[in-house]
């Protein structure tokens, strides 16, 4: 067959696949809604779960407490704002706040004296993770505080140096990866879906039975599912980009890398598809594969910064090259220990395997379907 008539069979599976979707309006839009609702639950999750809400009673105004509360600000573990002692009691009761962080009255006046002062922190520890949070980041922000205020008493400090250009907050960082997770469960969602479908019309058989390559099937495949996927694609860096304000700084990489890891899980969702055969088999197991790959595969922070099992895992998973990658384009550095080539080779490897598993799996079942 000369390769002519191979990119006309390619354009051709891909056309029909594309067809049948709009004719199912239905599974084409839980492919695109699904992975949006991901990325929303997970920034949802992320924003509630990062500050801890307290109240602070301010018994002394004078210069020096105000400076500390602008020290418990800065420590970023905070939302704050100030209250009435019988309004700070009230909300914490309620469950409306995490603690009570009150400025005794004399604060000033005890700090010019040096005498020894206690600021009572009552905390709602109900939730031991933003319980250790208080427990943590009030030390720190005496001590901040009182370095700031009296430095020629602090003899002890620290002496940062940064390894990258630019510090990146816990929201954007965690959207990039997010962003990627969403990228996999939209390009699974549709590839599975859409060659499940040839084995519950019965056109697997007629695709069996044609003249040509089964890799050339499976290409054909990829490419009608991945211009369905695109539109999830591009509604997930919408809303990275406009609504959460994460913009890439390489945005050629944003596009080369998007579609190298749309090919990567549509294969991935084309060898689920042709191995379970079913949509309502095909869609649950798109979903549940997402969830655990992307609490392996270095969503928070450098995968080998999960230990030795979890890296080792990390290190075999498509998606851990994938978010490496985005975070290169979106922030400017690399967060595995290989360079953007290898997290390339390896994905473009993933996804000629699995094209070529998929190839194989429907050469074996696809006629005898």
């Amino acid at each position: 067959m000369s390769l002519r008539h191979d990119l006309r069979v390619v354009r051709a599976v891909a056309a029909t696949d594309i067809r049948l979707t709009l004719r199912e309006p239905l599974f084409a839009i839980i492919g695109v809604l699904i992975p949006i609702n991901f990325l929303l639950l997970f920034l949802l999750f992320a924003i509630s779960g990062g500050q801890a809400p307290i109240a602070v009673v301010m018994n002394d105004h004078g210069p020096l407490a105000e400076r500390f509360v602008q020290a418990m600000d800065g420590a970023h573990s905070f939302i704050i704002h100030t209250a009435t002692p019988a309004d700070a009691e009230r909300e914490i009761r309620s469950g409306g706040i995490v603690a009570v962080v009150t400025v005794p009255q004399g604060f000033d006046a005890a700090l010019a004296a040096r005498e020894r002062i206690e600021i009572p922190v009552e905390v709602n520890n109900l939730n031991v993770d933003f319980t250790n949070d208080i427990r943590r980041a009030v030390p720190l922000s005496i001590t901040s505080f009182y370095a700031d205020a009296f430095p020629e008493q602090v003899v002890v400090t620290a002496r940062e140096s940064d390894v990258q250009a630019q510090d990146t907050g816990y929201i954007p960082y965690l959207a990039v990866s997010i962003m990627v997770a969403g990228l996999m469960l939209a390009s699974q969602l549709q590839g599975s879906v859409n060659t499940a479908r040839d084995y519950e019309l019965g056109t697997i058989k007629e695709l069996a039975l044609a003249p040509v390559s089964r890799l050339t099937i499976g290409v054909g495949k990829v490419l009608g599912a991945a211009v369905l996927a695109s539109a999830s694609a591009l509604l997930l860096l919408a809303v990275v980009v406009l609504f959460i304000g994460v913009r890439p700084l390489h945005p050629l990489e944003v596009v080369g890398f998007g579609l190298l890891i749309l090919a990567t899980f549509l294969a991935l969702g084309v060898l689920v598809g042709t191995l379970v055969r079913r949509r309502q088999q095909a869609i649950p197991l798109s979903i549940a594969a997402v969830l655990p790959l992307f609490f392996l595969s270095g969503p928070f922070g450098p995968a080998n910064w999960l230990g030795a099992i979890p890296g080792a895992i990390a290190a075999i998973s498509p998606l851990t090259y994938a978010i490496a990658a985005f975070q290169h384009a979106f922030h400017g550095y690399q967060t595995a220990p290989q360079g953007l080539a290898v997290d390339a080779i390896v994905l473009a490897a993933f996804t000629v395997v699995a094209i070529g598993c998929a190839a194989f799996v429907f050469g074996r079942r696809g006629a005898r379907h």
